[in-house]
């Protein structure tokens, strides 16, 4: 019971790859590939992954949440509250609302996003017959903690999240996706991770905690179904 209870808080306080040959009688060709070509060749190489890096450096935050008008479910497991539903609605470019059913609680996440941060200006349990927040009801809120910033670079920390991984590739119910960003936090014996891709968001949440048995009791929120 105390465990369901701790991973119930957890959650919504989250709210995740040469054969011998034989010797051929006639000899090789020559390479004649100078020094000079494969110096080009480097700098190539080297272009490549810059421009990489780069194009992940200029992801654009709003990229990180699902247009507007959209709804998504997330298939849960190892939890009842796990299952989720969501609605997404653009105010501007500025500002976010998520609303996030997990079939006990409808939570409001209001969102501001700016050129390298996204910030939480609010996040609290509503009921169903709530009016939408007016855009000058949302200016006036404040930052309360930071949801995710840029650099975009493995080991960037904001808040108690630190960026893990920035092309992972993860296997949902509604897609394989790649190039995903993975942060985490960790606090005693609970890891928590979330996933985003590009123009969906969140896709996966993922809390880990370490059980009295020292063995893994795991808890997922997967996104499944996408409706855009």
């Amino acid at each position: 019971m105390k465990k369901n209870k701790l991973l119930i808080m957890l959650f919504s306080a989250l709210f995740l790859v040469v054969g011998c040959t034989q010797k051929n009688t006639i000899d090789p060709p020559v390479d004649k590939k100078t020094n000079q070509d494969s110096e080009k060749e480097e700098k190539v190489d080297d272009q490549t992954t810059d421009a990489d890096d780069k194009k992940t450096l200029e992801v654009a935050m709003i990229n990180f949440f699902l247009p507007d008008g959209s709804s998504a479910h997330y298939e849960g497991d190892g939890n009842e509250f796990a299952e989720l539903n969501i609605e997404v609605t653009h105010i501007d470019s500025k500002y976010v609302v998520i609303d996030e059913n997990n079939g006990g609680t409808l939570i409001r996440k209001i969102f501001q996003v700016e050129n390298d941060k996204i910030e939480t200006l609010a996040e609290d349990a509503i009921d169903n017959d709530e009016p939408f927040p007016s855009k000058e009801a949302i200016s006036k809120l404040t930052a309360k903690e930071i949801y995710l910033q840029k650099p975009l670079e493995v080991g960037a920390t904001f808040n108690q999240w630190t960026i893990v991984e920035t092309d992972a590739t993860v296997e949902t119910p509604y897609q394989s996706f790649e190039h995903v960003l993975v942060i985490e936090m960790k606090e005693n014996d609970f890891t928590n991770r979330k996933y985003f891709a590009e123009n969906f968001g969140e896709i996966k949440r993922e809390a880990v905690m370490v059980t009295e048995d020292e063995e893994d009791f795991i808890v997922t929120s997967t996104l499944e179904s996408v409706r855009k």
